[in-house]
């Protein structure tokens, strides 16, 4: 609503096509030359799909934005000639839109929620505990926050005066300043640790996400990577066992074999005689 967005239902099922053609093109265009592909259907899905899926949701997001922008939107638009589909998009604008700013779109984009502030200038969401500046003035109020889903460290923290939103400030997750968390792992380390019956908070909540990082990374590996980290692993340990002396084992001299004696019978004759 911010952006001046409006949502027009479609009046008839066949006017879902225009969506469909886009998924379609997404799928044979964009998706099927990525590690991990399962294809379209059960028939098509190759057999080692799993084993090469290496690609993050965040990496997939910032790959298929650059398809977009910089291939798709750019190509010839077969119903204009010789525009492409971003021109095409340019001149049917009654007027050009107001430009915003990167960083107030990026803020009108996040989603929104509502919280309470503690004593001391706390906020908890997802059972993660923000503390940011100057707001332990504010403790007992409600008030909104929006947040990125795809990076949770960071809140921004309004109240609502006369209508408007009025920033407060920024709320740092405790201990995860300098991390990355999206709100889908948080919630999966969330079930995890009730799990397991644990406690939880920030650190757990990140240590927990952190050790499914490194367990998905080495499941990825193949057979052929792993067994090469297994063999540098031995290699790093064999020159410390060559600097210890080395026992000399004498070698035992293998029996030899023997030539059959000639006897000299004549002489033999005359020495019987003599």
């Amino acid at each position: 609503m911010q952006l001046g967005f409006e949502c027009h239902l479609r009046d008839r099922p066949s006017e879902g096509g225009i969506e469909e053609r886009s998924f379609g093109t997404i799928n044979t265009d964009f998706l099927a030359g990525l590690y991990g592909y399962l294809g379209s259907n059960i028939q098509q899905r190759p057999e080692n799909a799993e084993e090469e899926a290496c690609i993050t949701l965040r990496e997939l997001h910032l790959l298929l934005v650059r398809y977009i922008v910089d291939n798709y939107n750019q190509r010839i638009d077969a119903r204009s000639g010789n525009q492409t589909r971003f021109q095409r998009w340019e001149a049917g604008l009654p007027a050009l839109p107001n430009l915003i700013e990167e960083r107030q779109l990026d803020i009108c984009l996040m989603k929104k929620t509502r919280r309470s502030i503690y004593k001391g200038g706390y906020v908890s969401f997802e059972n993660i505990m923000y503390r940011g500046d100057y707001l332990a003035a504010y403790a007992g109020e409600s008030v909104l926050l929006r947040y990125d889903p795809r990076d949770i460290s960071t809140v921004f923290v309004y109240r609502q005066d006369s209508g408007k939103e009025v920033l407060l400030s920024q709320a740092h997750a405790i201990d995860l300043e300098t991390e990355q968390i999206s709100l889908e792992e948080t919630k999966a380390a969330n079930r995890k640790i009730r799990n397991t019956g644990k406690q939880l908070s920030n650190k757990s909540i990140l240590a927990e996400v952190q050790d499914r990082d490194t367990f998905i990374k080495q499941k990825k590996k193949s057979h052929k990577e792993r067994k090469k980290e297994e063999q540098a692993q031995v290699r790093s340990v064999k020159p410390s066992q060559t600097n210890k002396p080395v026992e000399t084992v004498e070698e035992i001299p293998q029996p030899q074999k023997r030539r059959p004696r000639v006897f000299d019978y004549e002489q033999l004759r005359k020495d019987y005689d003599d």
